[in-house]
């Protein structure tokens, strides 16, 4: 009879004095003794078609992978059976075929499925309760192994990952107030060398006299504050400013069932962060350059103009200079509509100013918007029509941005549009939100068009159809002056289907009423 005090006594030996493989060695050979068996697989399941042998008593085993279904049918719906006239089929051969009785256990687990199989090559008298016993305790023990080995590669894999990453990692585990860095956070918190789990003690007042050496110290505590009120709370690229390095802190909660915390991620961006300024000074200056520039530009046309102006008055010109006269004119117009673009643009990508928000009464916006652009229309035979919303809708807005916006996609519809075509202006609510869409019959936008639609100074395919002028910074104010404004803007167009650029107003800027419209 089985004395099962004394194997549970040899197996707490074993624990206490075997680690990795060889504890489940030990483990087989302890069970092999108490059974008297031969031999003893350990066969793990990768899929339903593949197993394998993870551990065997014997110094070589087969090792072909073997096909599950074979071992199905030895245990079938039991997870214990014993063969005392075993016969193997021909795909457990080289494994079992030299065993008279064969006995097997099946484990399964989320993490590990297979099976236990001990082998006799002589009859045995031992009783298969007893057996399916031994096994059962045993089969314990693999899943612990199993698991313990699990660990130790996931934690290998984990030192080795993070280890090699040049960026501070930092995991706290709030439930079990445990923590884990790596290398490059051990030098950053200056931590003891080697303590890839120091005490959270430590770890916070490492991070701690870090925090108090930043230059920028108050706004770091201000962001700081978050996380008590908020344990939620994330945040990527926070700046912390040091006067030999400049490092940027990305945080962000962790939960899952067995893990509750947080994570931290500090990366050195000192080169980065000071080409970013260099290009930002580089960048200015440049800005800067243009607008001195195009301000000077406008002195010589204004006294060009005032030429233009001054030559009828000291006699009567013929019919081609009259013409060369207004030639010039409209010429210099152009040029000082593309000087206030320049100027315009570049103040609205320089500056900060907060754009001055009121409620605007959309309806009657549009229609003098409209209104302004019914002589070009008309010379170019155009018929410009407004489509209102059924209800009155108020805009949140600033409402000289928005006029630049519309007064921009309009003209660009009214320039590039053959003659005799239509253009609508169709206010619409969608979701809640506010569309406004102006449409024309043009001819469309080309794929490499639409690559670069709002950059600046870009010439797109299309022409003007009636000698206009284009600055091409047009679009690129709509697209500046619309961010600015929280709205987003949509373009559809296909080649001789025509253009239709789309503001979209998220619902809080909108409030509608149920008052009808009469247009």
């Amino acid at each position: 009879m089985i004395d099962f005090k004394a194997l549970e006594k040899r197996f707490r030996t074993i624990e206490a004095t075997e680690i990795g493989p060889k504890l489940q060695e030990a483990y087989i050979a302890e069970v092999l003794s108490f059974l008297n068996a031969d031999g003893c697989y350990i066969l793990q399941e990768r899929d339903e078609w593949t197993a394998t042998v993870q551990f065997s008593s014997l110094a070589k085993s087969a090792a072909l992978p073997l096909n599950p279904a074979q071992l199905n049918d030895l245990t079938q719906e039991n997870s214990f059976f014993f063969d005392p006239n075993f016969t193997p089929r021909r795909a457990l051969k080289g494994l079992l075929g030299s065993y008279r009785q064969v006995a097997g256990f099946r484990l399964s687990n989320y993490t590990f499925k297979g099976w236990i199989l001990i082998g006799w090559k002589m009859q045995t008298d031992i009783l298969p309760d007893e057996v399916e016993d031994i096994l059962y305790r045993f089969g314990d023990k693999v899943l612990i192994s199993s698991l313990s080995l699990q660990r130790i590669a996931l934690e290998q894999q984990y030192r080795f990952l993070f280890g090699i990453v040049p960026q501070a990692v930092v995991l706290v585990n709030e439930e079990d107030e445990t923590s884990w860095v790596n290398q490059a956070a051990i030098e950053l918190l200056d931590l003891e060398q080697g303590d890839l789990r120091p005490p959270p003690a430590n770890l916070s007042l490492g991070m701690l006299k870090l925090r108090n050496q930043a230059l920028n110290l108050d706004a770091i505590n201000h962001t700081a504050a978050e996380f008590i009120h908020n344990p939620n709370f994330s945040i990527k690229e926070w700046l912390w400013i040091f006067s030999d390095r400049i490092l940027s802190v990305l945080t962000r909660p962790i939960f899952s069932p067995y893990f509750k915390g947080r994570i931290w991620l500090f990366n050195d961006v000192t080169e980065l962060y000071h080409k970013n300024q260099q290009l930002s000074d580089a960048n200015r200056e440049i800005e800067n350059l243009i607008s001195v520039i195009a301000h000077d530009l406008k002195s010589p046309l204004a006294t060009l103009s005032f030429i233009f102006n001054f030559l009828p008055m000291n006699g009567p010109l013929n019919e081609e200079q009259n013409e060369n006269i207004e030639y010039g004119q409209k010429t210099i117009k152009r040029g000082l509509n593309l000087i206030d673009s320049i100027v315009y643009f570049n103040k609205l990508i320089t500056s900060n100013l907060p754009v001055q928000m009121e409620d605007i009464e959309l309806n009657d916006l549009i229609d003098v918007i409209v209104s302004g652009f019914s002589a070009q229309a008309y010379q170019k035979e155009i018929t410009l029509h407004t489509e209102h919303t059924d209800q009155s809708v108020l805009l949140h807005s600033d409402p000289e941005s928005l006029v630049r916006i519309l007064d921009n996609l309009i003209s660009n519809a009214v320039k590039f549009s053959p003659f005799g075509r239509s253009i609508y202006i169709q206010l619409a609510l969608r979701d809640n939100q506010l569309t406004i869409a102006v449409k024309d019959e043009g001819p469309g936008l080309s794929p490499d068009d639409r690559m670069k639609l709002f950059k600046r100074f870009q010439r797109l395919s299309a022409q003007p159809t009636n000698n206009e002028g284009s600055s091409g910074l047009g679009l690129s104010i709509v697209k500046a002056l619309t961010e600015k404004l929280g709205a987003t803007i949509e373009v559809d167009s296909e080649l001789s289907q025509g253009t239709t650029f789309r503001l979209v107003f998220p619902a809080e800027f909108v409030r509608v009423s149920n008052h009808l419209t009469a247009n």
